[in-house]
């Protein structure tokens, strides 16, 4: 029965201990990180590359069809009923392409955004549990989910795994 009354005691003086211990917590930006370090910017110049083409290409769609409209508005009173009428399918076809084209170049960039950027997220996460681990943090925040409102200073650790990241890609890592 001492025994136990005295391992109850310990096991109570050690939970207090460790509820007086440091606590240290820290917040990141996923997005900051991916956008601004040197493996994120490598992605983003390859999306760019292969779909700033695409982008050129729905414009001048989007500019063809400002331009019939504005024609149909212009001439609306000029045209005869048949040729009003055929300039209106004409019109309503372009604009269900562009959107059908919008909402492929949407999925496409989407899909892609995602293949090339899971591999980053994936050497993010990595850095961001070895400089927590390492830095001794309890408990580390990603600012884009969560409800984080507040941040104090020398909390966000954003830009230490920036250069946590770019010093791994420098290495070849």
């Amino acid at each position: 029965m001492k025994r136990i009354l005295l391992f109850a005691i310990a096991f109570v003086f050690l939970l207090q201990a460790s509820a007086f211990a440091e606590n240290k917590i820290g917040v990141f930006s996923m997005r900051g990180v991916m956008t601004e370090c040197d493996y994120g910017k490598a992605v983003a110049a390859q999306l760019k590359a292969k779909f700033e083409p695409m982008e050129q290409e729905l414009q001048r769609e989007a500019e063809s069809i400002k331009k019939l409209e504005d024609e149909l508005k212009n001439q609306d009173l000029a045209l005869k009923l048949d040729a009003k009428q055929d300039k209106q399918r004409e019109y309503r076809r372009k604009a269900r392409d562009y959107q059908d084209s919008v909402v492929a170049y949407r999925q496409k960039r989407q899909a892609e955004e995602q293949r090339l950027g899971q591999p980053v997220v994936e050497k993010v996460v990595k850095v961001m549990t070895e400089y927590s681990k390492k830095n001794n943090f309890t408990l580390v925040f990603e600012m884009g989910t969560g409800g984080v409102s507040y941040v104090g200073d020398g909390v966000d650790i954003t830009q230490n795994l920036i250069n946590e990241l770019n010093a791994m890609k420098k290495a070849g890592k």
